[in-house]
């Protein structure tokens, strides 16, 4: 299925850092963005680029028919995580379960590795203790994309 963009919506390219294993699979990630008055407002789960969530403000420079970030200029307070789902078959279970806590998700296919949207207006308490849970009984891994909420005390 093709996903056909909105007309006030661009797919803005944000380059990605490969490491020696060449991880992340790509140098380039497209984040669908909105254009408002101060820029673009980001509309996408990043799967692999780091600062940056739904709700940020950013500017861009556009380089021939391509749309480049080029710099944060407010952040809308979102936090996002990125999981890996190691025990077979508990993907959906492990999705279904960020839906209950109030956090969208998208699917990356190549690694089935899931992008979640952590929106301002939530707490993280029950989130990270789900997944230090469930990290620890060995059915994720996880890791921050960006972190603007507060870690309780509880965890630190």
């Amino acid at each position: 299925m093709t996903v056909q963009p909105q007309p006030h919506f661009k797919k803005i390219l944000f380059r990605l850092e490969q490491d020696a294993q060449g991880y992340p699979p790509a140098s380039v990630e497209g984040l669908w963005a909105k254009q408002v008055d101060a820029g673009y407002l980001i509309d996408s789960i990043p799967f692999y680029t780091y600062g940056i969530a739904p709700g940020d403000t950013i500017s861009v420079t556009d380089e021939g028919e391509q749309t480049w970030f080029a710099a944060l200029h407010g952040n809308g307070g979102a936090s996002v995580f990125r999981i890996v789902v190691k025990a077979p078959g508990a993907f959906e279970q492990v999705r279904a379960a960020l839906s209950d806590f109030g956090c969208p998700s998208e699917v990356e296919q190549a690694v089935k590795m899931l992008a979640v949207h952590v929106p301002p207006s939530l707490s993280l308490d029950t989130l990270l203790y789900y997944l230090l849970t469930q990290r620890e009984a060995g059915t994720l891994e996880f890791e921050e994309g960006v972190l603007r909420h507060t870690i309780p005390a509880e965890f630190l």
